[in-house]
């Protein structure tokens, strides 16, 4: 049902078990030589090489034309690697950020594969428990990667088809002010971050209705979600298409009545989705965050790539039908009922 994460399922975990040897633990069969030794900490050196194994991998599902959204080998990340987490993103696992186009993954995911000892479990169950940080390293890989894949489609719609949001013109001009040279000191990745822009402008998008009508209301919740932001600065940013701090909140008050519209049944059970709670930064609550359609479809992603991960182990496979939320939207929803429920509780749901 889902091919393109089959597929990265089964490459990347031949990388991560079967050319890694993480600490004194190796969990490739026996004979074999592992493509690489990994200590911890792990070093810049160490970082580069094993990115060589797996850009190969991730490109791949990217660039799949398999579901028809894959995108062009030029759009995949130049800057792909490890980094910690700073101290106003402690639990963030990783990032692509479109204003350089890089993905970034946190390192400490891979520290307890590296607590475990030279000997490494045979049955099956065991093998999977202790293959757990890679298994979770690998669906925010493809969930990060994802997110890639949505600002690269959702750059050419609103460059291609600005109609499609017609009290919003000045839409296709958003995509080249997020490339900003100031907040990175290298120069390839913000060429990348504007060559991308471009290439998406004059790039073909698969006509599939569905997927088009998905795209388009990631494109509108990201809109009002990057108007929000500049807003809100210390010093408010209005990007050149707009002249002033004014124009900006009337930009702001057009996009968040046409997402109130585009969003309306798309929430949990066909309910609308709070425009306000969505955007909002940071996210009042994980089930603001999950809600956020860009979210709820990487992390949809993210596990399927699981599900055929434990499927290679020899695992059960679970798979979603095709239009079910994320198992981590379903969770927030079902922990805030449960939390509205409490004695003094208030309603955490909000209104738009």
């Amino acid at each position: 049902m889902y091919p393109v994460a089959r597929d990265y399922a089964r490459a990347i975990q031949n990388v991560l078990v079967k050319q890694v040897q993480w600490g004194n633990a190796y969990f490739g069969p026996p004979g074999m030589v592992p493509a690489l030794r990994l200590r911890w900490p792990l070093n810049r050196d160490s970082i580069r090489k094993f990115f060589l194994l797996i850009r190969p991998v991730i490109a791949a599902a990217l660039t799949d034309p398999v579901a028809g959204f894959g995108i062009p080998a030029d759009a995949v990340p130049v800057n792909m690697g490890l980094a910690v987490p700073s101290a106003h993103t402690p639990g963030q696992q990783g990032v692509f950020t479109p204003n350089d186009w890089s993905l970034i993954l946190n390192a400490e995911q891979l520290a307890p594969m590296f607590r475990i000892d030279a000997v490494v479990a045979a049955d099956e169950g065991n093998r999977a428990t202790q293959l757990g940080a890679l298994k979770m390293f690998a669906d925010t890989l493809y969930h990060e990667a994802r997110h890639c894949q949505q600002w690269f489609w959702m750059y050419a719609l609103v460059q291609q088809y600005p109609d499609n949001f017609e009290t919003l013109p000045d839409i296709a001009k958003w995509p080249a002010t997020l490339p900003n040279r100031a907040t990175s000191d290298n120069n390839r990745q913000q060429d990348q971050a504007s060559s991308v822009i471009t290439l998406a402008a004059k790039h073909a998008i698969p006509g599939e209705p569905t997927a088009l009508a998905s795209l388009k209301r990631m494109a509108i919740g990201e809109y009002v979600y990057t108007l929000n932001i500049w807003r809100h600065a210390t010093v408010p940013y209005v990007p050149t298409y707009l002249a002033d701090a004014a124009a900006l909140e009337d930009e702001f008050t057009r996009a968040r009545t046409l997402a109130k519209e585009l969003l309306q049944n798309v929430g949990m059970g066909g309910t609308p989705i709070d425009i306000d709670a969505m955007v909002a930064e940071p996210s009042r609550c994980y089930y603001d965050y999950t809600v956020r359609p860009w979210e709820n479809d990487a992390f949809v992603c993210g596990d399927m790539a699981s599900a055929y991960w434990d499927a290679e182990l020899g695992l059960a496979l679970r798979t979603y039908p095709a239009d079910q939320c994320s198992h981590a939207y379903e969770l927030a929803d079902r922990a805030r009922r449960l939390e509205s429920r409490l004695p003094g509780a208030t309603d955490t749901a909000g209104g738009q």
